[in-house]
């Protein structure tokens, strides 16, 4: 699938990244960088990598992918450090779970050639020695394009989600900042929150002790690693603070209920999250029947991030993507196959209604 991958981070997620690409045979060659030189021999020894390299110009000379799985905090200036040595045909995409701000900033120094990512995987374990070939099998791996991000560089990207077991979905930039605030970050604040009360208790010894499954639950994620999170948290500093606002004034309805003896309103409340809880993990997964999607489109900026982030809005499971352009120059087809007949048919709708002759039909 691909030549040359070469991944800039070899931790968790870039160890993961690594030997999910090897155990698929998806990778003729996978070129580890870690500013850790332990990091590399660790991943030689295992496997992970077929090379390593001794700076991110040297790993990312004649690749044709690279993932940067650095803290967020360093991606663009990683960007910025292979601009010189990046072949033009080579597709970048990231792993950081904060996309607005570091998308227009590597799109700036990249261009076309960046499109965003963000695996929803991972474990409160950090390094490469927890590395998992199998962290994404099953996982939402979520792609952000926008108008400027070529459809070979979304392809790309959606190909290795694809190799890793993931299933990609794109969705623009501010609305994955919008939605990880509350899926990912306000949880792991909160978790925090939860353990701090219970050991600041004058009876924390006997507390903790009689512990049992629902704290660990909850807690499970308070033990990740301290700096990768205030990283993380500060990268997406506004869409948490408006959802820690927004759970804030659902605790204090909660107390308010339980002050004033309102057990019925008490009950409705809990009676809601647990119907939403059950609705949210139920749901039917998208391995479903590939549907075709084809329509003329003007080669503008814009058309793909329109389209991309229609499919987003609906959760339409995008699994291949391409724009097949016109040898007159101006116009294209642009060609999707799209993860079931019902979120394909809901797609064809609202693109219809944007304007595009949509076609249907099955993949090639």
């Amino acid at each position: 699938m691909f030549g040359r991958v070469a991944v800039v981070g070899t931790g968790l997620i870039g160890g993961s990244i690594c030997l999910g690409l090897r155990a698929s045979s998806s990778a003729r060659e996978v070129i580890g960088f870690d500013l850790d030189p332990r990091v590399g021999e660790t991943g030689l020894s295992c496997g992970a990598f077929t090379a390593t390299a001794g700076s991110v110009a040297e790993a990312v000379g004649g690749a044709d992918l690279v993932v940067i799985a650095t803290p967020v905090d360093a991606t663009a200036e990683i960007c910025s450090q292979m601009v010189a040595s990046l072949p033009e045909r080579a597709v970048v995409t990231d792993v950081g779970s904060a996309k607005q701000a570091v998308v227009a900033e590597c799109e700036a120094l990249l261009g076309d050639r960046f499109v965003g990512g963000h695996p929803m995987a991972g474990s409160e374990r950090h390094g490469i020695a927890a590395a998992d070939p199998e962290l994404f099998q099953d996982a939402w791996w979520i792609l952000t394009p926008t108008a400027t991000t070529r459809s070979s560089a979304y392809r790309a990207a959606s190909a290795l989600a694809t190799a890793l077991g993931a299933r990609p979905i794109a969705v623009e930039p501010g609305g994955h900042d919008r939605l990880l605030a509350r899926l990912s970050h306000l949880p792991q604040v909160v978790a925090s929150g939860i353990v701090a009360a219970a050991v600041g208790a004058e009876d924390r010894a006997s507390l903790l002790g009689l512990a049992a499954g629902g704290f660990r639950d909850v807690t499970r994620i308070a033990a990740s690693e301290p700096g990768l999170w205030v990283t993380i948290l500060r990268a997406n500093r506004e869409a948490v603070l408006d959802a820690l606002d927004e759970f804030s004034d659902r605790l204090s309805d909660v107390a308010g209920a339980l002050r004033e003896e309102r057990w019925e309103e008490l009950e409705a409340f809990l009676a809601h999250a647990r119907s939403a809880r059950i609705e949210l993990f139920a749901k039917p997964q998208m391995h479903d029947v590939p549907v075709a999607l084809s329509m003329p489109v003007l080669d503008r900026p814009g058309v793909l991030a329109e389209v991309t982030t229609a499919a987003g809005a609906l959760g339409a499971n995008i699994e291949d993507l391409r724009i097949v352009h016109s040898t007159e120059g101006g116009r294209g087809r642009l060609e999707l196959v799209v993860a079931g007949e019902r979120p394909a048919e809901e797609l064809a709708e609202r693109l219809q209604s944007l304007g595009y002759r949509v076609a249907r039909g099955r993949p090639d």
